[in-house]
């Protein structure tokens, strides 16, 4: 069983993003300095285990804030197509490190976007929240408004 934070509580969320942020980021530095010395194996099998923290951890959480937050606070919905990119190229990393069976350039490449990608949606998706954010002297959850169809 995967844990998850309070997604109505803003400061758990935001270290859920930069926890797995920071493991991807520690990943990518290995998985580069494998690369640069010809380290096959060590470079396959650190991409996998990027692409299972990818899976298991990242896109988990993305689809609980689908189910959820973006369904509580509407104009998070905006970032959808965040969720989206990074499940195809999560999807198209892994096809193509199976089937090739070596970290490719398009291998690399996937996961270099991916990482330019969850830095700008956790930006993105911070700076929403905050808005929402009632601060540390009323328990850090967030303040869910009232439906505006204007949204």
């Amino acid at each position: 069983m995967l844990y998850h934070c309070r997604l109505d509580n803003f400061d758990e969320h935001l270290a859920e993003h930069r926890l797995v942020a920071a493991d991807l980021d520690a990943g990518m530095r290995l998985l580069r300095t494998s690369v640069r010395k010809q380290d096959a194996q060590g470079a396959y099998e650190i991409a996998e285990a990027l692409l299972d923290i990818w899976t298991e951890r990242e896109l988990a959480h993305a689809q609980a804030e689908q189910l959820w937050l973006y369904e509580t606070i509407p104009m998070l919905k905006a970032l959808q197509r965040d969720h989206d990119l990074m499940l195809i190229w999560v999807n198209e990393a892994r096809d193509l490190l199976d089937h090739e069976g070596r970290v490719t350039t398009s291998v690399l490449m996937r996961l270099e976007a991916l990482m330019s990608l969850l830095h700008t949606h956790h930006d993105h998706e911070m700076q929403y929240l905050q808005y929402y954010n009632p601060g540390p002297n009323l328990g850090g959850g967030l303040i869910v408004p009232e439906w505006d169809p204007s949204l």
